[in-house]
C-alpha cells in the first residue's frame, strides 16, 4: 500500500469522517467526558455542595489535554505501524502512551489541586475515588480509540482491494481485446488470399474496404463497449467484404429495434460471429448461407444456416474470448443453440456497464 494509505488520509477515504476523526464531533465528546465525570463526581462526593465552575472547568481541561494527547500520539504512530499489519505492536504501544500521559495529567493536577481545594481540602478518599473514576473513562476512550482504529483501517484496506480488483479487470479486458486483432487480421486475411485467386480486382476492392473496417478495429479497441447502431454500421460494411467475395452465396437479413440502437455491447462481438459463419459453412449460389441479425427480449441475435464444410479448423478462440468479454460487462449469458440446420447465438445488450470497466485506460 501506498504510505497515505498506512497513515489514514482523509482526503483518501473521500473525505468521510470515520466515528469521531471529525475533529468537532471528537471535541464535543471530549467535552460530554468531562462534563458527564464532574456530574458523577457532584452527585455521589460532593451530592451536598453547590456548582464549582473551577471544578467544572477542571473536568473538562483534564479530559480535553489526555484524550487529545492520546488520539494525536495514535495519529503519529499510524505511519510507523499501521493498525492492519502491526495491531499487537500498535496496541501496546498506545497503551504504554495511555498509561504515562495518564500519569503526567495526575500530577499536573496535583498541582492544581490547591486552586480547585478553595479553602475546603479534599479527603484522600475523594481524590482517589476521582482517580479511579478517571482511570475508568480514559480506559473508555482507549477502547473507543481500538475500535477507530479497526473500523478506519478496514476501511482502507477495502477500498484499496476494491482499487486492485478494478486495476486487474481493466487488465483482464485489455488482455482478452488484444486477442481480437489477430484473429481478425488472420481470419481476413484468409480471405483475401481467396478472393485473389478468383477475382484480382475483387480482391482490390476487398483491400481497399478491409483497410476501412480494420481502422475501425483499430480504433474500437479504446472501448470496453460501443452503441449497437455503431456496432450494426460496422457489420454492414464488414459483410459487404463477404459479399465482394461470396455474392448470391451469400443471403444477409436484418431485422433490429431501433430502440436498441443506444444499447451498448463490447465491439467486434457480431463480427466474430460472421467471421465464424463464413469460415465453418459452405457458402455458394446454389448452396447459399443465410446470416440473419435480429433483436429480441434485450438480446441481439446472429443466426445463421448449417452447412458444414468438409475441412475446417478451429481453435474455439474467438467464442471463448466473447464469453469472458461479456462476463466483464454484465451478469447477463451469451446464449448458443446449435442443431444440425442452424447456429444461433443471443448476445446480451446491455443497458448499463459496470462501473469497474468503464474506462480501459
Amino acid at each position: 500500500m501506498k504510505k497515505f494509505d498506512t497513515c489514514y488520509n482523509d482526503k483518501f477515504l473521500k473525505g468521510k469522517p470515520i466515528l469521531f476523526v471529525n475533529y468537532k464531533t471528537r471535541l464535543l465528546f471530549e467535552f460530554a467526558m468531562g462534563a458527564v465525570f464532574y456530574l458523577i463526581l457532584t452527585s455521589t462526593l460532593f451530592a451536598e455542595e453547590p456548582f464549582d465552575w473551577k471544578g467544572f472547568v477542571f473536568s473538562i481541561w483534564l479530559f480535553f489535554f489526555i484524550a487529545e494527547g492520546i488520539f494525536a500520539f495514535n495519529k503519529i504512530i499510524a505511519c510507523k505501524h499501521p493498525w492492519h499489519t502491526h495491531t499487537k505492536g500498535r496496541i501496546i504501544i498506545l497503551l504504554i502512551f495511555s498509561a504515562i500521559w495518564f500519569v503526567i495529567a495526575v500530577a499536573m493536577s496535583h498541582y492544581i489541586k490547591p486552586w480547585l481545594e478553595d479553602d475546603k481540602p479534599l479527603t484522600d478518599m475523594a481524590y482517589n475515588v476521582a482517580i479511579i473514576i478517571s482511570i475508568l473513562f480514559v480506559t473508555i476512550y482507549v477502547i473507543l480509540l481500538f475500535a477507530f482504529n479497526y473500523h478506519q483501517s478496514l476501511s482502507v484496506v477495502m477500498i484499496e482491494n476494491e482499487r486492485l480488483q478494478q486495476d486487474k479487470l481493466k487488465q483482464d479486458y485489455r488482455a482478452l481485446q488484444d486477442q481480437i486483432n489477430p484473429h481478425f487480421l488472420f481470419n481476413n486475411l484468409s480471405t483475401l488470399i481467396a478472393i485473389i485467386r478468383q477475382d484480382k480486382d475483387a480482391a482490390i476492392r476487398f483491400a481497399i474496404n478491409f483497410s476501412d473496417v480494420y481502422r475501425y478495429v483499430l480504433q474500437s479497441n479504446k472501448h470496453t463497449s460501443i452503441k449497437l447502431s455503431e456496432e450494426i454500421s460496422f457489420m454492414k460494411a464488414f459483410g459487404a467484404l463477404h459479399k465482394e467475395r461470396l455474392r448470391d452465396g451469400l443471403i444477409w437479413e436484418f431485422d433490429v429495434d431501433d430502440k436498441y440502437y443506444s444499447w451498448q455491447l463490447p465491439p467486434l462481438s457480431m463480427q466474430l460471429l460472421i467471421e465464424n459463419a463464413v469460415k465453418h459453412n459452405v457458402a455458394t449460389k446454389g448452396s447459399p448461407l443465410t446470416i440473419k441479425v435480429y433483436t429480441k427480449d434485450d438480446y441481439i441475435v446472429v443466426w445463421n444456416s448449417i452447412n458444414p464444410k468438409s475441412t475446417t479448423y478451429s481453435t474455439n478462440t474467438g467464442l471463448s474470448n466473447l464469453r469472458k468479454r461479456y462476463e466483464l460487462l454484465t451478469d447477463k449469458q451469451i446464449v448458443i443453440e446449435h442443431t444440425d440446420k442452424e447456429f444461433r447465438v443471443e448476445l446480451p445488450l446491455i443497458k448499463q456497464i459496470k462501473e469497474q470497466i468503464d474506462n480501459v485506460d
